[in-house]
């Protein structure tokens, strides 16, 4: 195509005809221009559709993690619920009047035991975030995914925290009095031992121990329950932003 307009120039040229080869180039020089901004705006609006198709796949990522993290906080809060029942069936004894220590104890250890840190499963707003894609996201909805994101990750490390420092409390008593099974089971037939753990000040010691990490434990427990019920309507209100964008 650029040979065969260059011959025309020649010929227009080797012609004589000076006017008509000015135009000439001109026009030729505006039909480049025009070929390069059509080339231009198609490349753009190649590079729109691609961002456009990266940016609709991250939406439904960030909803498939939504539903893992409305799965895991459904799960999570029904440990809690029950573990809450249980520590509320246990206070009831202390309403019966003089009820042996050791009973008290014994009924102690019944309760939840067991610290689970909350760890959420998701990924994808960490992943916009490190790779940079999060600028593809609305400023609205960028901004609250990132508020959401930093809320999750304060609810993780409170819930570590205080499951941590309950769990001192378990170890201080264990490393005085031993395990449940020891005091319960292995030193029946050890008269010594069991003068020593089931003295009234020991036990006394040991239940205000077991009572103190309990109480920690189920006040922790109620602090997430109201953390994911913000989650939840956070999450909620960045389902319906999203949907728009996907309609």
């Amino acid at each position: 195509m650029l040979k065969f307009f260059r011959k025309i120039r020649y010929r227009l040229l080797s012609e004589g005809k000076t006017g008509k080869y000015f135009k000439y180039a001109i026009g030729e020089i505006f039909l480049v221009v025009i070929g390069i901004l059509i080339a231009l705006q198609l490349n753009n609006l190649n590079d729109e559709r691609k961002t456009e198709n990266l940016r609709q796949i991250y939406y439904k990522q960030i909803l498939q993690d939504f539903e893992k993290d409305n799965a895991y906080i459904k799960e999570y809060s029904s440990i809690i619920d029950s573990n809450m029942v249980r520590f509320k069936v246990f206070k009831e004894i202390y309403k019966q009047p003089n009820v042996p220590i050791n009973n008290i104890i014994s009924e102690a250890t019944n309760l939840a035991w067991l610290y689970y840190n909350i760890q959420f499963k998701s990924n994808t707003i960490n992943t916009l975030q490190n790779t940079g894609d999060i600028k593809l996201i609305p400023p609205d909805i960028r901004e609250r995914l990132i508020s959401l994101e930093k809320y999750k990750e304060e609810t993780e490390k409170v819930s570590k925290y205080n499951n941590d420092e309950s769990a001192k409390a378990v170890s201080r008593a264990a490393s005085k009095y031993g395990s449940v099974e020891f005091a319960f089971k292995n030193i029946q037939n050890q008269p010594k031992l069991s003068k020593y753990v089931f003295d009234e000040k020991n036990l006394i010691e040991l239940l205000i121990i077991l009572e103190f990490s309990q109480s920690r434990k189920v006040q922790s427990e109620e602090g997430s329950l109201i953390r994911f019920k913000n989650i939840l309507s956070d999450m909620d209100e960045i389902k319906i932003l999203i949907k728009k964008e996907l309609n």
